[in-house]
């Protein structure tokens, strides 16, 4: 699995952070999911779950698309967020058929259509993940996700 190989680096990184007092750590935001991952809340399966349980930090899930699991699927995610009720909230809830609230929809910046999805990885709540995430968007995905993004693509452009 591919979140099993990248453990291995992000524990060495945050390790290195830790042994340098870095300033943002003990937070982790991770670009992938929390609880809101189809092998189940049970097990906790996404990559913000699976280094929760290496690192015992907390941490909080951030995906760019949306896992089909318990019953959420795009179209009925789609429908939640178009409906009047919702039409000026920034984010809903993302309750599956199970009764379990697995995350959140949240419209990330101004003029943003395409939701990003929010779940919880470890020792914080959604509603905490939730303000974090909002916090942190200048554009759609917050903005450590983009600058991680945007500075691993330049140093394998640069080096591969």
């Amino acid at each position: 699995m591919l979140k099993t190989e990248k453990a291995p680096v992000f524990v060495q990184l945050l390790k290195k952070m830790q042994d340098s007092s870095h300033p943002f750590y003990p937070q982790l935001m991770i670009d992938g999911n929390g609880i809101l991952h189809p092998r189940g809340m049970c097990f906790c399966f996404g990559s913000a779950c699976h280094l929760r349980v290496l690192a015992d930090l907390p941490t909080i899930g951030v995906g760019k698309n949306l896992h089909h699991v318990d019953g959420l699927t795009n179209s009925r995610v789609r429908e939640l967020l178009e409906a009047e009720d919702n039409f000026n909230v920034d984010f809903i809830p993302l309750v599956g058929d199970s009764g379990n609230t697995l995350g959140a929809a949240l419209h990330s910046s101004k003029g943003s259509f395409k939701p990003i999805f929010v779940s919880v990885g470890h020792r914080v709540s959604l509603a905490s993940a939730v303000e974090v995430v909002k916090r942190t968007c200048k554009y759609r995905v917050p903005e450590p996700i983009r600058q991680a993004d945007i500075r691993s693509r330049d140093y394998l452009r640069k080096h591969h």
